[in-house]
Order: structure tokens, then sequence, then C-alpha cells
């Protein structure tokens, strides 16, 4: 190897490219990324060879790796969202049920369960869009 040429291991690659440790051994393995064994049966890369990789990652590739990253952050908010929904309508059911003696009390929470069910109302809504974006990328 070149004196200018800066070996790294695997692991090192991994965090220079942002990807996972075995995602780098999937791309050595299937000829993705240069590398070489060295005498303790480490993966050494070149930083020429890893900077050949980068100049190599498509457009589409960044945009599959961004729309997947992008998917998993709508999917756990949407969750979020879905479970804290349901949350507050099974809470404001049990106040209802506590103020069923109390016609003040009682029509307060009516008017708190119709606010409610209009927000979960819309994030059941939302799921149909979640599924057509998880469509989309897995496509």
């Amino acid at each position: 190897m070149d004196k200018d040429v800066m070996p790294m291991n695997a692991k090192e690659a991994a965090m220079i490219l942002g990807v996972h440790y075995k995602t780098i051994l999937n791309m050595i393995n299937d000829g993705r990324l240069a590398a070489t064994k060295n005498d303790s049966g480490d993966w050494v890369i070149s930083d020429s060879d890893l900077a050949a990789r980068e100049q190599r990652i498509t457009d589409k590739e960044f945009s599959a790796i961004y729309a997947h990253m992008a998917m998993k952050m709508i999917e756990k908010e949407h969750s979020r969202a879905v479970k804290s929904a349901r949350e507050e309508l099974t809470y404001i059911a049990r106040l209802i049920i506590k103020y069923a003696d109390n016609p003040n009390g009682f029509n307060q929470q009516i008017k708190r369960l119709q606010k409610a069910l209009e927000s979960y109302k819309a994030v059941e809504a939302f799921t149909q869009t979640v599924e057509s974006l998880r469509k989309q990328v897995d496509a």
C-alpha cells in the first residue's frame, strides 16, 4: 500500500460511510468495496478504495436510503399518534362514566370526547397515507 494511503478497518469505513459494520462486510463480500485481510484476519480498506466507492454510490441509492430513513421516522411518529389518540379516548371514556351522575361534568366530557374523536379520525386517516408511502418506498 502507498505510504500516503491511510488504511482503515471495516468499522472505521462504516462510520465514514454512515452505514452499519455488517453493510461494509456485505459490500466487501459482494465486490462493491475493495479490501484485503491483514495478518490477523481483519479487513483493511484504503481510503482511496473507500473514496472510489463513495463516488460510485448513485443518486438512486441515496434516494432509497433517505426514503427508507424518512419512512421509519414517519411510521414511528404515526405509531405514537395512534397510541396517544387511543389513550386519550380511553381516558375520556372513563371520565364520562365517572361523571355519569353530574350533568355539567358529563357534558364537558362529551365535548372533550368529540374533540378526541376528531383527532383520532385524523390519525386514522393518516394511516392510509402512511401505508401508501410505505408501498412507494418498498417498490
